[in-house]
């Protein structure tokens, strides 16, 4: 009886020990399970940030107009912003080698020498035709695994293109104006002087008034309308728009320049229909379509100066990135064209047309500022339209502009 008690106590013994150490064990499978969850919660957080800053860097990246470009140790493409992408095409996809995505020995020599800290100062090359300022820079990457503590180049790819051709603009603006008052001024004098010489006869003193007086009043145009220039550019010029109809707008332009046309024996046609109407501000289309019909008259020696609406839409070399059919649609806009069977333009000064104080030389001593042309395209696009010219030299041009559609 005393072994049963014994044997049983030493059993009840057993089973408490084995009732701990399974609360033991289950203890630990439980804090096992806590720490792996906790493992699993963090890594997935650990993704969640990653996933965030990747995000980040991507809106960042693609924020700014200038490519960028990672580079590997092994001089492979890790990523690219939209910039790259549509600077170097299809080419341009992670995993490619730097010089099979830029055709560049330079931006790669550029890479090389960041990796080795051996790259000091910006530098600049072309590619795909334009001018870029390159920047580089190392980094060591922080991603796990085999490319832990790799080193990696950031490439900044800074378009200067542009600035060097606002740099142009502004030394051929200084030249031009230069040279459009030297002419004036020297007159003025020469006039000037001639009066103080010897006393001319009242109708000769008149003459020389007069002629003063045409040269001032160049002068003031000249002013008035680089100033209405600067006014326009920087869309300090409010613009009415108001439903217009086209064809009355027209005729009001053609019925002011009838006499010229008349003097230079040329036929001047409105075919614009009666129905067509516009959302424009009236009082500044008038004035493109002045300066338009105005040079058509002045560069018709015979024949006919019209106005039509026309099937024709903007080439893609006027604005790039900005055509009708990408942004506002074909449907909403009216295209209007002044056409002459003039002289036409040479080839060469089709692209600088539209630039102030561009005038071609062989016409040079037609007058004008020079102005007229620059102004007319700047009001288009504060529009929202376009503004282009068709010409072949000898037989005549085409001025083209575009305007919305009202409704």
């Amino acid at each position: 009886m005393e072994l049963t008690l014994i044997v049983i106590a030493a059993l009840a013994g057993l089973c408490a020990l084995l009732v701990l150490r399974v609360r033991a064990l289950a203890a630990e499978a439980f804090a096992a399970g806590m720490a792996e969850r906790e493992a699993r919660a963090a890594q997935v957080e650990l993704r969640r940030q990653a996933a965030h800053a990747l995000a980040g860097r991507d809106a960042i990246a693609n924020t700014t107009i200038d490519p960028i470009l990672f580079v590997d140790a092994g001089h492979t493409v890790t990523y690219h912003n939209n910039a790259a992408q549509r600077l170097f095409g299809s080419a341009c996809a992670p995993g490619r080698s730097l010089i099979e995505v830029t055709r560049s020995y330079e931006l790669d020599t550029i890479a090389d020498e960041a990796l080795s800290d051996a790259y000091e100062l910006p530098r600049e090359l072309s590619l795909g035709g334009r001018q870029f300022r390159v920047r580089a820079g190392a980094l060591q990457s922080e991603s796990a695994g085999r490319e832990a503590g790799r080193r990696q180049v950031v490439l900044l790819l800074y378009d200067v293109g542009e600035l060097q051709r606002l740099g142009r603009a502004r030394r051929d603006f200084v030249a031009n104006i230069s040279h459009e008052l030297r002419t004036p001024l020297a007159t003025i004098r020469l006039l000037v002087d001639t009066l103080r010489g010897a006393p001319p006869d009242a109708d000769a003193r008149d003459r020389l008034l007069d002629q003063i007086s045409s040269q001032v009043d160049s002068l003031t145009q000249l002013a008035q309308e680089m100033y209405d220039l600067s006014l326009i550019e920087s869309g300090r010029v409010p613009m009415r728009m108001v439903p217009t109809n086209m064809a009355e707008l027209v005729d009001s332009v053609a019925a002011r320049l009838a006499p010229q046309a008349e003097r230079a024996g040329l036929a001047l046609r409105n075919h614009v229909a009666p129905d067509v109407v516009a959302l424009v501000d009236p009082e500044q289309i008038r004035r493109v379509l002045s300066n338009l019909l105005h040079n058509a008259i002045k560069f018709t020696p015979h024949g006919s100066v019209t106005v039509s609406v026309s099937a024709a839409r903007p080439p893609r070399d006027v604005l790039p990135g900005a055509e009708l059919e990408e942004t506002n649609g074909e449907a909403d806009y009216i295209t209007l064209a002044v056409q002459d069977t003039g002289v036409g333009i040479p080839a060469d000064a089709l692209p600088r047309i539209f630039e102030r104080f561009y005038k071609v030389d062989r016409v040079r001593g037609q007058g004008g500022t020079g102005l007229g042309l620059s102004i007319a395209r700047h009001i288009v696009e504060a529009h929202g339209g376009r503004l282009w010219v068709e010409s072949r030299e000898g037989a005549g041009a085409t001025f083209y502009f575009t305007v919305p559609r009202e409704g």
